[in-house]
């Protein structure tokens, strides 16, 4: 029986998302200066638009696996341009903090790109694995 996929996404960004969460923590109380004033908003921007990407690439590659590239796609153009507008609309709004909510929407936004790409490879690796083992059957 194998679990299900969202579950599994949302259990995993949630543990990922909990770990950034514990090391702003430890940063904001040494040094208060390095984080932006929000930064829980962040977190949570970041968290929702990981956990919607992944099960974008998800459900596309649960309907049709050559579709993979299509939904990978997909969802980073989606992370790219609302993260974009975002960042934009809130520089814009707090100039005055500006610098570093760029640099903590910069890392934040790597940090989950790093996170998605590791569970893309990580779910690719046996389906990869078993299309080989069909095709040497054959």
């Amino acid at each position: 029986m194998t679990a299900n996929p969202y579950i599994k996404a949302f259990l995993l960004t949630t543990i990922y998302t909990l770990l950034i969460a514990f090391i702003q923590f430890g940063i904001y109380h040494l040094n208060a200066g390095l984080l932006y004033s929000h930064q829980w908003y962040l977190l949570l921007y970041f968290y929702l638009i990981t956990f919607l990407s992944i099960v974008i690439i998800e459900k596309t590659t649960q309907q049709d696996a050559e579709k993979l590239s299509k939904g990978f796609f997909s969802a980073m153009m989606l992370r790219l341009f609302v993260s974009v507008i975002i960042a934009i609309v809130i520089i814009y709004i707090d100039r005055v903090n500006s610098t570093i909510f760029a640099l903590n929407f910069l890392i934040l936004y790597l940090l989950y790109l790093g996170f998605e790409i590791y569970y893309l490879i990580s779910i690719l690796q046996p389906r990869l694995s078993s299309e080989r083992q069909v095709e040497e059957k054959e």
